[in-house]
């Protein structure tokens, strides 16, 4: 009995649940697949099938090496909005830029971001929204999360939680899954579970104040 072929939409659904590895392999299969995994339109559906099945990410951590300071030497590691103060409306903002309009929009930060000299802030992503970090850096570190529930929206802001004290914190990094990466005074990489409550170290140091951490997703979109 002759075997029957599956339509072709079928096998292009299929094809986008399977990861960057097994496609590229799938290339060599035939023509017909090696033209359908090139193909602009389904390399990014895969991409966006990625994102909305949230796989396949890792971190990449940049690092300068202790031994190379002044900095002329730096190391990427792997693990499976231009900001300004604005004093003319009423209090500080941030200025972000949509990169598909171009266009800047200043958003109003929380009341309680105008706070005294030694103070410091950071923005990090929680949730696919924007997260405010207000820290004192000390000895004992308490860092209160601050989450912008509609974006653009200066009410939507609202305190979701503090977390500290932590000794010895440099910066913090990155969100990631339950976990809020950072940098200790020495240099060294660690993460604290929000869920447990407590801090697990890396085995991954640079020179202070050097580690810089984002989110990497496999796939097909060529850096050319």
């Amino acid at each position: 009995m002759a075997s029957e072929k599956l339509p072709e939409d079928v096998v292009r659904e299929i094809l986008l649940m399977l990861p960057v590895k097994s496609l590229l392999r799938c290339k060599s299969i035939c023509k017909s697949w090696y033209t359908l995994i090139t193909m602009p339109s389904f390399i990014s559906a895969h991409f966006n099938c990625n994102i909305a099945l949230k796989r396949s990410h890792c971190i990449l951590v940049k690092r300068v090496l202790p031994e190379h300071v002044p900095p002329t030497e730096s190391v990427l590691s792997f693990f499976n909005d231009k900001i300004s103060d604005d004093e003319d409306h009423g209090g500080e903002s941030m200025l972000s830029f949509h990169i598909s309009t171009e266009v800047f929009q200043q958003i109003q930060l929380p009341n309680v971001c105008a706070f005294p000299d030694g103070n410091e802030r950071a923005f990090l992503v929680l949730n696919e929204s924007i997260a405010l970090l207000l820290f004192n850096p000390s000895e004992q570190m308490y860092f209160d999360i601050w989450l912008m529930t509609e974006y653009g929206i200066a009410e939507s802001w609202k305190k979701q939680f503090t977390i500290g004290p932590l000794v010895q914190v440099e910066q913090p990094l990155l969100f990631w899954k339950h976990e809020l990466l950072l940098e200790k005074a020495n240099g060294q990489l660690v993460s604290y579970n929000l869920k447990s409550q407590t801090l697990k170290e890396f085995q991954v140091y640079g020179a202070q104040e050097s580690l810089r951490a984002v989110t990497y997703s496999e796939s097909l979109v060529s850096i050319k």
